[in-house]
């Protein structure tokens, strides 16, 4: 009689997807003998070859000459600076491009010493430069370039000059010619980035503007600007001379609210924010013994509340725990009974 086999070998013969996963790779793979496929693991961890270990521990595997001078072939393909494709493009080029990355050393208050940056540039970005049909749009998309790094912030030079390839490959460049010509010729002054000076003095005017207004008080600080003049204009308990311009709806810790004149306390829970919106309606417009006008006005503005400010503002999963909200929340129920019964 055969011996019968040990279990846990049987489960791990039967492992679910391992059986179908070897062949798919035996058939991927059938022209692969193991030099090549050393050759591939190599090209694809830059020469490191790793050995894991049952514990799961990677262990380093001594390389040899000739992995050692794949891993450098395929380093040399994969890697390239950005300074050594920037040579290959034509002299004014370059140079416009220079003058985009040319950035102060931070001794430069004593020296006036520069470097350049290439690494602002991705290689493959460069190269997409390279490849373009003429010189023209060469020039065109790195003028382009200058001017938005002189008259914005570029925070990603790579990306920007890429957006640029793009555009002058889809519309060409000669609707950009009108914006570099007058770059170029310095005509157009007020497109040039601001300098500190000008910044300052237009801060001062805007000041001053403010303080005309009653924005802003000239005997206190200068940069202290008086904003409780808007938020006073805000109110939780209406009086009876306020005009009541709209209701605005609120979510905050139930004791802030204590003196709100509408308020519904929320607790977690497990109704959704719809069907709570609904509820809080009902309690906050219900009458209250309160027939003034103004009383009635505030009514009126909580029911024009579009349903989506009310779900912004109130938390998901939410219990209402307001005086009446059960007789509310059975209410709701039984005219959904009566609707779903005439629809029948």
């Amino acid at each position: 009689t055969p011996e019968p086999k040990d279990p846990v070998q049987n489960r791990a013969e039967l492992k679910r997807g391992k059986k179908s996963k070897k062949k798919r790779a035996a058939k991927r793979y059938a022209d692969q003998d193991n030099e090549d496929r050393e050759l591939a693991l190599l090209a694809l961890h830059a020469g490191e070859k790793k050995d894991k270990k049952k514990s799961g521990r990677n262990t380093d595997v001594p390389v040899s000459a000739e992995q050692e001078k794949v891993a450098a072939e395929t380093a040399a393909l994969l890697v390239k600076h950005p300074e050594t494709v920037a040579e290959q493009l034509p002299d004014r080029v370059c140079q416009i491009l220079s003058e985009c990355i040319t950035v102060q050393d931070p001794a430069g208050d004593e020296s006036n010493s520069t470097t350049l940056r290439w690494n602002k540039f991705d290689s493959d970005i460069l190269e997409q430069l390279i490849e373009m049909e003429s010189l023209d749009e060469q020039l065109a998309a790195a003028k382009r370039l200058l001017f938005l790094k002189s008259t914005t912030r570029v925070d990603n030079f790579s990306a920007s000059l890429a957006g640029i390839i793009r555009t002058i490959r889809k519309h060409g460049y000669n609707n950009l010619q009108m914006d570099l010509d007058a770059f170029a010729d310095d005509t157009n002054a007020d497109a040039k980035r601001k300098t500190k000076l000008a910044k300052e003095a237009e801060d001062v005017a805007w000041k001053a503007t403010l303080a005309e207004e009653g924005i802003v008080d000239e005997d206190l600080d200068q940069d202290a600007i008086d904003d409780t003049i808007e938020i006073s204009k805000l109110t939780g308990k209406p009086q009876a001379e306020d005009s009541i311009l709209y209701a605005i709806p609120v979510c905050a810790p139930y004791q802030s609210l204590s003196q709100y004149k509408y308020r519904v306390k929320l607790t977690p829970g497990n109704q959704k924010r719809g069907k709570a919106v609904k509820q809080c309606v009902e309690i906050l417009t219900k009458p209250d013994g309160d027939k003034t006008t103004n009383g009635e006005r505030c009514r009126e503005l909580i029911k024009h509340v579009s349903d989506n400010d009310w779900i912004q503002t109130i938390c998901a999963d939410v219990k209402i725990s307001s005086a009446g909200a059960g007789k509310m929340a059975k209410k709701q129920k039984a005219n959904g009974k009566k609707g779903k019964k005439n629809k029948k």
